[in-house]
């Protein structure tokens, strides 16, 4: 029975919709104008199968006919196991290493900057909240241990920002995470890399950056997260999509 005529349903107009987005208005009104636990099932169903014709596009975008993927390409290695150039935006990243101390690939970080505003509201962070070797366990701390230590002759590194990880983020690589190379970037963790910026209207949360599926993500200053430093100003860097 077509859902207008189907007095379990608000009468919607379909004239204007064929094919998959049909269905898709189907499936949309009886989930929310009826909520049985069949007419869930079928959006579930329909979501599924929409989020596997989502990533199996992803996937499509760096084979076939378009040529080489990118992020097997733009890489060179400046000092083995220390940092790397992106030729395509010039920036440099820092390495992690399985040796225990600073760039040991578990180390963990809460955000903080003491140079941040810190009178009514505290946008400061969470000093040295995190799990490391080398240095405090914080993002400030890191980044100044490591300046300190001139990592492959550089004095600049900094917390990278969303746009700047994004750049070294393969999507194609969804199915199979960690969506970076990781031939370049070895021991990179499927999880949540730090970024450098605040959230401007949450003082108690910043942005970080996924791995596992490749998008940013909001969370508490106070969380534990993993940091790749980054130095330079890129040539060209893509923006990430709000």
């Amino acid at each position: 029975m077509p859902v207008a005529s189907n007095p379990n349903f608000a009468a919607v107009n379909l004239d204007s919709f064929t094919g998959v987005e049909n269905w898709g208005k189907y499936v949309v009104t009886r989930f929310f104008v009826k909520r049985t636990k069949k007419c869930k099932l079928v959006a579930m169903k329909f979501m599924n199968m929409l989020t596997a014709i989502a990533f199996t596009g992803l996937a499509a975008c760096g084979s076939g006919d378009s040529g080489p993927n990118v992020h097997d390409t733009k890489y060179r290695i400046m000092v083995e196991g220390a940092c790397a150039e992106d030729t395509a935006t010039g920036l440099v990243w820092e390495l992690k290493s399985t040796s225990a101390g600073l760039h040991h690939w578990q180390n963990t970080y809460t955000w903080y900057n003491p140079q941040e505003a810190h009178n009514e509201l505290d946008y400061r962070g969470l000093r040295d909240g995190g799990n490391c070797e080398g240095s405090e366990c914080d993002t400030w701390g890191f980044r100044e241990a490591v300046n300190t230590t001139g990592l492959c002759g550089f004095d600049d590194w900094r917390v990278p920002s969303r746009d700047e990880l994004y750049s070294i983020s393969d999507l194609t690589r969804v199915d199979n995470p960690p969506t970076t190379n990781t031939d370049i970037f070895p021991h990179t963790q499927a999880a949540e890399y730090w970024t450098g910026f605040d959230y401007g209207t949450q003082h108690e949360s910043a942005w970080a950056w996924n791995f596992l599926y490749g998008h940013d993500r909001v969370d508490w200053k106070r969380t534990p997260k993993y940091v790749r430093l980054v130095r330079g100003a890129a040539d060209t860097l893509e923006a990430v999509k709000e």
